[in-house]
């Protein structure tokens, strides 16, 4: 789903069993619609755009972690190509994550997605982290790496003990989805 569509859906939902009111803690939010509950970051780091976003079913079923990158202006050009490679940075250490992430493609240019069964290893990297999650694509075409998005740590770890909270789940024991 794609999050701006998602944060504005939510927006005209009242509070109620399929819609909860979003819980928020620093620069990270959750927020439950339906069976499907979300932690999301507030904003990037200035200079740079986009948001992260995990999602979790009921149980812990179906994880998924995503980038979503905002460009600055509709003319904008696709961000990356399907065969550039995403860079996961975590405290100014490279993680063997960034591996496992690629763009989604047409059906979403402006979003690159985590293979699933790495989706524990992702939310435990960031709740471990201490100042900075950047990501990052190896832009393959020009010969350059660009930082698409830096996000603080900060309050995830509060926001994703919710969402285990709302969706009953244990983030560190996700099912085979």
């Amino acid at each position: 789903m794609n999050f701006r569509a998602f944060v504005s859906v939510l927006a005209l939902l009242p509070a109620t069993g399929a819609a909860a009111a979003p819980f928020s803690s620093g620069d990270w939010e959750t927020a439950r619609i339906g069976s499907t509950c979300l932690v999301y970051n507030n904003a990037p780091a200035r200079d740079t755009s986009g948001s992260l976003q995990f999602s979790f079913d009921v149980k812990g079923y179906n994880a998924d972690f995503t980038y979503e990158y905002a460009p600055y202006t509709e003319n904008e050009e696709d961000p990356w190509a399907e065969t550039d490679l995403v860079e996961i940075t975590i405290d100014g250490e490279d993680s063997w994550l960034g591996g496992e992430m690629f763009p989604v493609g047409m059906q979403d240019p402006y979003q690159i997605s985590m293979t699933s069964g790495f989706v524990k290893d992702m939310a435990a990297a960031v709740a471990d982290a201490q100042t900075t999650i950047d990501i990052s694509v190896e832009r393959e075409s020009l010969g350059e790496t660009w930082l698409y998005g830096r996000f603080s740590p900060a309050g995830f770890s509060e926001s994703l003990a919710k969402a285990a909270e709302m969706c009953d789940f244990d983030p560190a024991n996700l099912p085979e989805s």
